[in-house]
């Protein structure tokens, strides 16, 4: 089955940002994840996961932020051209 094309762009991101994420591990602990001993890995992605709710949180705040600056700017501009 053909993926559509939102499902291909995700896919590719993901696919991108896991050997990004490899590389950047190998780098860092001179190790693979095969090679890892003696963590937690239920906590480190638990640490993993609230530190994307944080992340998400700060751009959900930004991105409002910036929705109402927008509306605001275009409420003067409709005003504007009334005139």
């Amino acid at each position: 089955m053909e993926l559509p094309e939102t499902s291909k762009r995700v896919l590719q991101i993901v696919e991108r940002q896991l050997r990004a994420q490899n590389e950047k591990g190998i780098a860092e602990y001179g190790q693979s994840i095969d090679d890892a001993e003696g963590y937690d890995w239920t906590l480190e992605a638990l640490s993993e996961c609230v530190d994307a709710m944080q992340y998400m949180a700060r751009d959900m705040i930004e991105l409002k932020e910036e929705n109402e600056r927008l509306k605001r700017a275009l409420r003067h501009n409709e005003l504007t051209h009334l005139f």
